[in-house]
């Protein structure tokens, strides 16, 4: 799996994908919430959706971009993390994100089976 590298108010960080729980928007800034820390950038949350892309990241409200392998369920409009975040999904997503979480599962299943 390949690392991404962005250039936080912070500094310069290069990060593998499985380090990122998940991206937050607050304030007019992204925070990636990663297991060594946060880190704070000026960019779009859709220009991150788009580096993020095929990393098993998913959209699943307009202010969170979560990374899948940390998600434990999702259920009643409420996306829960394996830290015990709860996130909600909006009604206008959860089809989507429900869809999208078990095409991950099932390509994790299949992973796991070979």
């Amino acid at each position: 799996m390949g690392q991404v590298t962005f250039t936080f108010v912070e500094g310069e960080a290069t990060l593998q994908p499985e380090e990122i729980l998940y991206i937050e928007t607050s304030r007019h800034k992204n925070i990636f919430h990663t297991t060594s820390g946060t880190y704070s950038i000026y960019r779009k949350m859709d220009e991150l959706e788009t580096a993020m892309e095929g990393l098993d990241f998913l959209r699943c409200h307009q202010s969170f971009l979560v990374n899948m392998r940390y998600i434990l369920k999702i259920s009643s409009y409420v996306m829960t993390l394996t830290t015990g975040q709860e996130l909600s999904v909006p009604k206008v997503r959860y089809r989507e994100v429900k869809r999208l979480y078990g095409e991950y599962l099932a390509r994790q299943d299949g992973e796991t089976e070979q």
